[in-house]
């Protein structure tokens, strides 16, 4: 049994034309665009007989029913990044969908039922946390995330879920909305998002772990003043406090190449007020995205980037404050399902290496509650969340292939 790449390609391509036409390929969560998508999605799913709902996470699932009540699970999600990719999530989706229509075709009748999900929102949202539908959905949550209100719309995360097919009112912290005692297995697919595959030359990459992902955002408060009329050494610029603490983080991270852990420090999105040429900056916002195979390090790295607060603050006569956004811990891969991917990559003659992700994935948080492990294809360049993010119809085809035929392992 194979996969047929001609359709999974198109598919893919199906699912691009759901961009804003100005800015692909862009399908933000939570609007009207990715509902559209999703309604492909959930029609596609009915077409090919899979029992159809949402889950009370608002994730979108499709279940090809086998002889017994035990579960495979399988996906990834369908939102996208601002100016994002066609493969980033989507591949998984989609991989699920191509094999479920295989199977289909040769009448094939699992043991084991397969679940497919697209899960809600796993990109970072309006509301400033991602992979909301799988944290909610294993209980990966807290009081202060569904308390988040959406910058630009200041809806509640409750009412954004509800609306988009969840049903919050039924999720507990702690609490899974799987029956973890049914879910034998999770597998998810994805593009590499990192270069080591295609520099190897290798066909699919094995994902051992999934480093923890850390967020702070930092607000510094300085004073808005002239810009040609405040003399530099009676300023409070916010802007330049920034630009030293952005330095400072930096420098931590690179020294921590030396340690031989993965550890990774990003300053990736920031605010300025007023954000006007000719006044000093009143207050700057950035978050820090941490990645790291070993939080002990994090911790450790995270202390002295606080302990370099109070000097910077002096320096430059601003105030900083800080506050967790989210932290989470690694997640290992099931030796296990490692082991059937492996075995299942030499039967299809696909050449393959163990590596980690640096990148965050629904699967880290089905890792709480589930056996999981990860398929990774290259992608050109290593490049991702850019409208260049590719791979190729061959990549794609050897990754479903594996994942369908590890799929049939688990669920004979």
């Amino acid at each position: 049994m194979k996969i047929n790449a001609d359709r999974l390609w198109n598919t893919h391509k199906i699912l691009a034309s759901f961009t804003e036409p100005e800015r692909p390929y862009t399908r933000r969560s939570f609007t009207p665009l990715y509902k559209e998508a999703r309604a492909w999605l959930e029609k596609a799913f009915k077409e090919i007989g899979l029992v159809v709902k949402y889950d009370a996470a608002g994730n979108l699932t499709g279940l090809y029913e086998g002889e017994t009540n035990q579960i495979v699970a399988v996906g990834s999600h369908t939102d996208t990044v601002p100016a994002g990719g066609r493969f980033d999530g989507v591949s998984g989706v989609l991989s699920f969908l191509e094999v479920a229509r295989c199977m289909r075709e040769n009448n094939y009748v699992p043991k084991k039922s397969i679940l497919g999900i697209d899960f809600l929102a796993e990109e970072p949202s309006e509301f400033g946390l991602s992979c909301i539908g799988s944290r909610l959905a294993t209980g990966n949550f807290n009081d202060d995330m569904l308390s988040l209100r959406h910058h630009k719309t200041n809806q509640s995360l409750l009412d954004v879920v509800d609306e988009f097919g969840g049903n919050t009112a039924a999720l507990k912290q702690g609490k899974s909305t799987f029956d973890v005692e049914k879910m034998d297995a999770y597998f998810e697919l994805h593009i590499e998002q990192g270069p080591i595959l295609e520099k190897k030359e290798l066909d699919v990459g094995l994902v051992t772990c999934i480093c923890s992902v850390t967020r702070y955002d930092f607000t510094i408060f300085g004073r808005a003043d002239h810009a040609g009329n405040t003399p530099m050494d009676m300023r409070a610029d916010a802007v330049v406090s920034a630009a030293k603490m952005i330095d400072m983080i930096s420098k931590i991270a690179h020294e921590s190449l030396d340690s031989g852990i993965f550890f990774t420090a990003t300053v990736g999105n920031m605010s300025v007020y007023p954000n006007a040429s000719n006044v000093i900056a009143k207050r700057v916002n950035f978050t820090l995205d941490i990645r790291s195979e070993d939080n002990n390090l994090v911790a450790k790295n995270l202390a002295k980037i606080f302990d370099g607060v109070s000097e910077i603050e002096q320096e430059t006569n601003t105030k900083i404050e800080y506050k967790k956004i989210s932290q989470d811990e690694p997640a290992l891969s099931d030796e296990k399902l490692l082991s059937i991917l492996e075995n299942n990559a030499k039967k299809l003659d696909l050449k393959y290496t163990r590596l980690l992700s640096g990148a965050g994935h629904d699967a880290a948080y089905m890792c709480t509650k589930m056996p999981m492990a990860m398929i990774f294809i290259p992608c050109k360049g290593g490049r991702s969340h850019l409208p260049e993010e590719s791979t190729t119809k061959t990549q794609l085809e050897n990754g479903a292939n594996l994942l369908l035929e590890s799929l049939i392992t688990c669920t004979s």
